[in-house]
């Protein structure tokens, strides 16, 4: 049986992810699509991403 690397573990994640999101008929951002490849390139990490887009698209309400 042949060992799954890391990087084919977390490329397989990410075509699961996209997957997803066609059979919802949804579009992920050019950002998130360029925060996956550095992903899957162990160049950065799932939970640095969540982080980042929660940044840029939640908004923080101060009364």
């Amino acid at each position: 049986m042949k060992k799954i690397t890391r990087a084919e573990m977390r490329l397989r994640t990410v075509n699961s992810v996209l997957g997803s999101l066609r059979i919802e008929k949804l579009q992920p951002s050019p950002t998130v699509v360029a925060g996956m490849k550095s992903c899957v390139l162990g160049e950065d990490t799932p939970q640095h991403l969540l982080q980042e887009t929660i940044k840029r698209h939640a908004q923080i309400s101060r009364r």
